[in-house]
């Protein structure tokens, strides 16, 4: 696989000390821990061909937890044939910390489990690629920052401990943007300076999304069947649009329990790194609608409902949304043939205005923004060797940000702003009597990755003109975090060679409505076709 190459500078400049960080990342090898899986593959492989064969690499998490279940294929012989695989692809840069052997171990306890008649868990044997923001027992978490990577979580977080007693085994943490710094979350490319750079199956001098990058790569080049990711403003949404998989953005909320004042979120954020902001949340990732549903299932309890396509009314974007600058021609199309062909499945599709929806997030960014005095007290207790100074570190060598300060806004005025909005998005709904709205993931395709910066304010050539990473990659993702609505993106098409992705939205607390759409939508709209290195001989028709 070919080394990235560098893209022309955008405007503006960065400093000395801060290029040489980013470049010298940019071929980072970071592994911290490493066993060997060669030999039990190729002893495996003279008792069962069949069950080494690379078909394994395109199992979905479902149907390889229910072979592993029937006995028709050992959980060790899979790890090891993924851990083969990830070996291969290592220049993918999708991991962060792993260790072969305690992903033997405890594959090879599943098999043991069943070998003795034991009751198995519903994912056992599923390998799994964790965000490296949310803790795993005896594993490093960083959050993408390498002034954290001492510390070692001693328990796993809620969602994590879900899927572990479940029978899921840990397969690696996954590399991903910086997420402690001075501003959370922010970077939507996954290049990260201490780790190094996340690289897009599909294309590899382009970017994964992020800030789940690392496992949506992974998921795009067959390396894990599925994975856990988490969102504060679209980085469960971005990555998938990219990488050609699907992803899911749990509420955070309902609107109901928001206006009355009992916000709970979907999915547990204890064990989350940094801690947690209202808007953060964990979510699955795989690489169809049926298998996010699958997890969702596991770790919520809550089955998924099958959706009829026909009838179901639908918003789409109006004529002024594909006027914006921000909006690439070749997304255009592939969403509006995505469109046609729901159309001819019998949706109603509703013309919406998504630029008045999208405007609400003028006043919710600030609403919703807390004073993080947790992570201060966080790291005191974690990792007390390291200062915040550390970390804003790499928030001072970004360039100066030109943009007008946020108003401080009170308790009460937070409250009277998002309770606004949160009321404006249930009212678009109602007046068009909708299931959910649509719209693309992104509205461009996956820019070049810029070995110089990974910063929300970094310039991104679109249609001719330099636009801001969050004004044009995040363009269409942040307001449902805003608003605590469920967002799932599933793969649209291609758009001139790269992945495309199509978000569904709806109300908060209606994940399994989405859910159950997507697999309709699913069906409808086919797969896409895995990364041009897994199209050989072996791999025709996979998907």
């Amino acid at each position: 696989m070919s080394k990235s190459r560098v893209p022309e500078n955008p405007p503006g400049s960065i400093n000395t000390s801060r290029r040489r960080l980013l470049q010298a990342a940019a071929l980072a090898a970071p592994i911290y821990a490493a066993g060997g899986a060669t030999q039990l593959l190729e002893t495996s492989s003279k008792t069962n061909a069949a069950q080494t064969d690379d078909a394994m690499l395109h199992l979905g998490a479902r149907e390889a937890v229910e072979r592993i279940q029937k006995g028709e294929m050992k959980a060790e012989v899979y790890v090891t044939r993924l851990l083969k695989h990830y070996a291969a692809h290592k220049d993918l840069n999708t991991v962060v910390a792993m260790d072969e052997n305690r992903v033997l171990a405890e594959a090879r306890a599943v098999d043991q489990s069943r070998a003795k008649g034991e009751k198995l868990g519903a994912l056992a044997g599923l390998p799994m690629m964790i965000k490296d923001q949310g803790d795993v027992a005896g594993y490093p978490t960083s959050a993408g920052n390498g002034d954290l990577k001492g510390y070692i979580a001693k328990k796993n977080a809620e969602v994590v401990e879900i899927l572990v007693q479940n029978g899921a085994v840990m397969f690696a943490k996954g590399n991903c943007s910086v997420c402690v710094a001075a501003i959370q979350g922010a970077g939507a490319t996954s290049t990260n300076p201490y780790f190094g750079f996340v690289h897009n199956p599909y294309d590899v001098t382009r970017i994964p999304g992020g800030s789940s990058g690392g496992p949506a790569a992974a998921l795009a080049a067959r390396i894990v069947p599925a994975a856990l990711g988490a969102d504060a403003g679209g980085s469960i949404r971005c990555p998938p649009s990219c990488c050609g998989i699907v992803g899911l953005r749990p509420s955070t909320y309902t609107t109901e329990n928001f206006l009355n004042g009992t916000k709970r979120k979907r999915y547990s954020d204890v064990g989350e790194l940094p801690p947690p902001q209202p808007v953060d949340t964990f979510g699955p990732m795989a690489r169809t609608v049926a298998d996010v549903a699958f997890l969702d299932a596991v770790i919520t309890g809550e089955a998924t409902p099958r959706i009829d396509l026909k009838g179901a009314r639908i918003g789409i974007p109006n004529a002024d949304y594909w006027q914006l600058d921000v909006v690439e021609p070749e997304v255009a199309k592939v969403t509006q043939t995505a469109y046609a062909k729901l159309r001819d499945a019998g949706a109603q599709l509703i013309e919406y205005d998504l630029k008045a929806l999208l405007a609400l997030n003028a006043g919710l960014g600030s609403a919703m923004r807390r004073p993080n005095n947790d992570l201060a007290e966080w790291m005191a207790v974690n990792v007390p060797n390291v200062k915040m100074e550390d970390l804003n570190r790499l928030r001072d060598s970004y360039p100066p940000i030109r943009t007008t300060p946020a108003p401080q806004l009170s308790d009460s005025q937070r409250k009277e702003v998002v309770t606004n909005a949160v009321r404006q998005y249930a009212e678009a709904f109602k007046t068009d009597d909708l299931f959910a709205i649509s719209f693309p993931t992104m509205p461009i395709r996956p820019p070049l990755i810029n070995v110089n910066s990974d910063t929300p304010y970094q310039k991104i050539l679109i249609n001719g003109k330099w636009l801001e990473e969050h004004a044009s990659i995040m363009y269409n993702l942040a307001f449902a975090p805003q608003l605590g609505a469920p967002g799932l993106s599933v793969p649209s098409g291609m758009a001139g060679g790269l992945p495309a992705g199509l978000s569904f939205q709806g109300l908060p607390g209606d994940d399994t409505k989405i859910l159950g759409l997507g697999i309709a939508v699913e069906k409808v709209l086919g797969p896409l076709p895995p990364p041009p290195f897994l199209q050989g001989p072996s791999m025709q028709g996979a998907a």
